[in-house]
């Protein structure tokens, strides 16, 4: 590969030209930042056509994401209205060897005779 040859400007008539041409540079330089004049990036189709692609990809990962881990409920400290039966259970150990805690005054599951302080959610833990 051969070096690049640049050419240095000889004689005062070139030199001032350097000059001139450095000059404005330099001005338009300055109109851009006193106007607050931003670069912006212009995508070409095939940009566009990468970045559908992967949005599509990162789609396609969160939903196999979502399928591999769904969302777990949660076993103790939460009782789940829609999970709950449509009867009280017979004592709070077989509700807590069922997984459920907790179980509000709304619920059909609740009994009176469960709930010990009388907060409106029988078979607490603990």
């Amino acid at each position: 590969m051969q070096p690049l040859s640049i050419s240095t400007p000889e004689g005062p008539a070139q030199a001032e030209a350097a000059a001139r041409l450095q000059r404005r540079l330099f001005q338009a330089w300055m109109r851009q930042v006193e106007t607050g004049a931003r670069h912006r990036i212009v995508l070409g189709a095939v940009d566009g056509v990468l970045i559908a692609c992967l949005a599509l990809c990162l789609f396609a990962i969160g939903l196999g994401l979502d399928r591999m881990y769904p969302t777990l409920r949660p076993g103790m400290g939460h009782a789940i209205t829609e999970d709950l039966p449509v009867r009280p259970f017979p004592d709070c150990e077989a509700a807590h060897a069922a997984g459920v805690y907790s179980i509000p005054k709304t619920s059909a599951a609740y009994a009176p005779e469960q709930d010990g302080n009388n907060n409106g959610v029988s078979c607490e833990p603990g």
